[in-house]
């Protein structure tokens, strides 16, 4: 994993690329073990390659084509282009992981974040085909694999990225980012340059950044969203997901033309159960997850689990354990890692129980770690800064349990984010089902009685009716926050509660997942930490998303076919396991603490939120404590605005 930085400098070039390595300094923390960088003319043979403080001797010494040459200066007017990389050593190693990389002509230069999983497999692919290899990294064979199929390239990629490779001939930048938007990739166009990077902070170096309002006033009514193009920064966008973009320098075009080379098919969901049918799905879910959990156990540093003693992430770990003893290996090296709680105010949030069930069934190690009440503000403002956005909670335990990680030393962390969106893994899609089968249907009756949902929720469900908690009411009835629909429609999905399950689990990939995903990137990275999700192995979820819902939702059962496919493998006790906490934190206990009085300060202090939404009384303040995330928006959106405009950052700054 790593972080990376791409400029394009239309005027004042000194100004701008002499600006490229405190830019990726503010990404060290994607990638700590190396750094490198690569500045280019609009002649072939017009470029030059730097070293930085944290670059190896040994990458400097190396005799590679793209070693770096001298510490990293701008040198010419004659350059206009820049490659920056911060490397996070997982795969090969060696100095020739090191990046900007080119391939053996020059031609072909590259700035990578993320992993392919199957790069061994394309690898032997074009060793078929005549190409050669200098090093162990999946890196180059991204680079050989686009010389030799073009962007045909990215559909035989399983993995996560975000890239860009520089054609020193044409003069021309190839850009991608992953099917789901697993990695995070950014752009920004001004009069005086075009940059990519991979977090929104690079850009600070070269201009200020400008507030967005409107999406300010979209995260109140309905949270963050990181599905469309905008975010908190004016003019600053989100690459899509499953897409790539050619930019070619010599035209000095200020836009970019976006072309989807994947798509995720809406499902069809008219299919009656059946016992022979689930039985070929669950082995096809079964043959898929392992393969997925196989591919990303592969590297070359330490890797563990997360284990919350859920169904999920229970089933990575049986699956890996599996994987290794088949491997002649033993199960008893791997280790888990988990976010607990001992304190007795929050016992009905600790997962402890479950979490042995799976430590002592299969004989693994199990590191674990309780979040510092002390330290909760200041960890939450630590969330934020690498979130850019904001979220609608605290991320605590999310982050102690990556520090966690990093203190132990393992730079490569599985998980099972992603499942829930697949296989209806939330009471919520109950919803779906109700409002969209059959009353008189045995599973409908059954589902009725066992469900998880309690009897008000079942009746108004049944009649169609939804008790609406959402806090973008609150914002909207009381202080009058409006943002037009087309936007509002941009961010966050409308139809969850009305379409059917499997329209409803396709909208959860596009909408919602992408926050997830965006939460394990940047909490994840901020200790250094390669996060890895076996769910989101693209070849899974397409067929998850492939097989009707009466497979997923069964007998009043979440994630059935889950349950069926590891009931002989897990415990029954995590199999069919009724309540769901997945990474549970206890913000109601928070809330009545310290942190509920920083919170309220915070926001009481804050001359910004006045701004936005006028004076707020302590009545108002009490109604929005009672729901939680509505307080917890204003509060991180006060704290987004100090750290980023009220230039707090600074010491964020010195930190990396």
């Amino acid at each position: 994993m790593c972080g990376i930085v791409v400029m394009v400098s239309f005027n004042n070039h000194n100004y701008n690329l002499s600006r490229l390595e405190e830019m990726a300094r503010l990404v060290k923390h994607r990638g700590p073990d190396d750094e490198g960088y690569a500045i280019f003319g609009l002649n072939f043979n017009d470029y030059s390659t730097f070293y930085g403080d944290d670059t190896p001797e040994s990458v400097i010494s190396s005799k590679l084509h793209f070693s770096p040459k001298a510490k990293y200066r701008y040198t010419s007017e004659n350059y206009v282009v820049g490659l920056a990389h911060r490397r996070l050593s997982i795969i090969d190693l060696t100095p020739a992981g090191h990046q900007p990389m080119c391939d053996e002509s020059g031609r072909y230069w590259i700035a990578h974040n993320g992993e392919i999983y199957n790069f061994q497999d394309i690898r032997k692919e074009l060793k078929q085909l005549g190409y050669s290899f200098f090093s162990d990294t999946d890196t180059e064979v991204i680079i050989k694999s686009y010389m030799e199929w073009g962007h045909g390239c990215q559909n035989r990629f399983n993995g996560m990225w975000a890239f860009a490779i520089w054609d020193n001939k044409d003069k021309e930048l190839f850009i991608s980012r992953d099917r789901f938007g697993v990695k995070p990739l950014y752009y920004m166009f001004h009069d005086n340059f075009f940059i990519l990077c991979s977090e929104i902070k690079s850009i600070l170096p070269l201009t200020e950044l400008a507030p967005n309002y409107q999406e300010f006033y979209g995260y109140l009514l309905d949270g963050p969203s990181n599905a469309h193009k905008d975010t908190f920064f004016k003019n600053v966008y989100r690459f899509p997901a499953g897409n790539f973009s050619k930019y070619n320098v010599r035209n000095e075009k200020k836009e970019l033309f976006f072309n989807k080379y994947w798509e995720l098919k809406v499902p069809e969901d008219n299919v009656p159960f059946s016992e022979k049918r689930l039985k070929d799905y669950s082995e096809e879910y079964y043959f898929l997850l392992k393969d997925a959990v196989k591919v990303r156990l592969f590297a070359d540093v330490n890797v563990s689990c997360a284990l919350s003693g859920g169904l999920d992430s229970s089933s990575i770990v049986y699956l890996a354990c599996k994987i290794l003893e088949e491997g002649g290996g033993d199960r008893a090296t791997l280790s888990t890692v988990s976010n607990v709680y001992y304190n007795k105010r929050y016992m009905k949030y600790d997962e402890s129980e479950h979490i042995d069930i799976v430590v002592d069934a299969f004989g693994i190690k199990s590191f674990r770690s309780e979040p510092n009440d002390s330290t909760l503000y200041d960890l939450n403002s630590l969330g934020i800064w690498h979130y850019e956005n904001c979220p609608d909670k605290m991320p605590i335990q999310i982050l102690n349990t990556f520090n966690l990680c990093k203190k132990n030393d393992f730079k490569v962390n599985l998980d099972g984010q992603g499942s829930d969106e697949i296989t209806a893994g939330y009471n919520k899609y109950w919803n779906n089902y109700f409002t969209n089968n059959s009353y008189f249907s045995s599973d409908y009756i059954i589902s009725i009685f066992r469900s998880q949902l309690d009897l008000q929720t079942k009746i108004r469900t049944i009649l169609g009716k939804r008790i609406s908690d959402h806090p973008g009411t609150i914002f909207e009835d009381k202080f009058g926050i409006q943002v037009n629909r087309e936007y509002r429609d941009s961010r966050v999905c409308t139809n969850y509660y009305t379409a059917s399950v499997n329209q409803a689990l396709h909208n959860s990939v596009n909408f919602n997942l992408k926050n997830l995903l965006r939460d394990l990137d940047a909490y994840s990275m901020a200790y250094s930490v390669e996060s890895r999700q076996p769910f989101m192995d693209y070849r899974l979820i397409s067929f998850l998303n492939s097989i009707p819902s009466c497979y997923k939702l069964r007998n009043g059962w979440t994630k059935y076919i889950a349950r069926v496919t590891f009931k002989d493998k897990l415990p029954a006790e995590i199999v069919w396991r009724k309540d769901k906490l997945g990474w549970p934190r206890p913000l109601k206990e928070w809330l009545s603490d310290k942190i509920g009085n920083q919170v309220i300060d915070t926001i009481k202090r804050s001359a910004f939120i006045k701004e936005l939404i006028g004076d707020i009384s302590n009545e108002d303040l009490a109604v929005l404590m009672k729901t939680g995330r509505s307080i917890f928006r204003l509060f991180n959106l006060a704290r987004h605005h100090e750290i980023f405009f009220n230039n707090e950052r600074d010491c964020y700054v010195r930190h990396e």
